[in-house]
């Protein structure tokens, strides 16, 4: 009989590690996304804060609207095809560079670059005029009169 208490207490301890491993997992993934959320709400503000070492120079020129061949002589890099699928980890790595100095050079180019060359306002949209209803002309009815 003492075997299975043991056995109860064993398993309740395992189903509270297994609870509390779900919380802590749950929890993380809420933060992951909200940071996403973050990351993503920056990127859209053309924050250039928000450059990552996992990006690519392509990205980066595509998204804050500067050319690439702008981004690569800031860095001192060739530009090459070969380059473009280049993360700026991998850039940083091939120039025996800390990845934060890369980040700062990029993230001041791009500022230096918007100094001479300021982004385009985005035009706010026009709001569509509600289309007017058309009143449908009356059909005759059998036997009544149209009024």
């Amino acid at each position: 009989m003492r075997r299975d208490g043991a056995t109860i207490l064993w398993l309740c301890l395992l189903l509270i590690l297994v609870l509390v491993s779900l919380v802590y997992t749950f929890v993380e993934t809420v933060h992951a996304a909200q940071g996403f959320q973050q990351q993503y709400r920056a990127v859209r503000m053309h924050d250039v804060s928000a450059i990552q070492p996992w990006m690519t120079v392509h990205a980066i020129s595509h998204f804050y609207r500067v050319p690439e061949d702008y981004l690569y002589k800031s860095l001192q890099v060739q530009n090459s095809t070969s380059l473009r699928h280049d993360t700026l980890y991998d850039i940083a790595h091939r120039k025996k560079q800390p990845v934060a100095r890369v980040i700062d050079t990029v993230q001041d180019a791009i500022e230096v670059y918007r100094k001479t060359h300021p982004l385009p306002a985005t035009p706010t949209p026009k709001p569509k005029p509600t289309p007017r209803s058309k009143a449908l002309p009356r059909l005759p009815t059998p036997g009544g009169t149209n009024t």
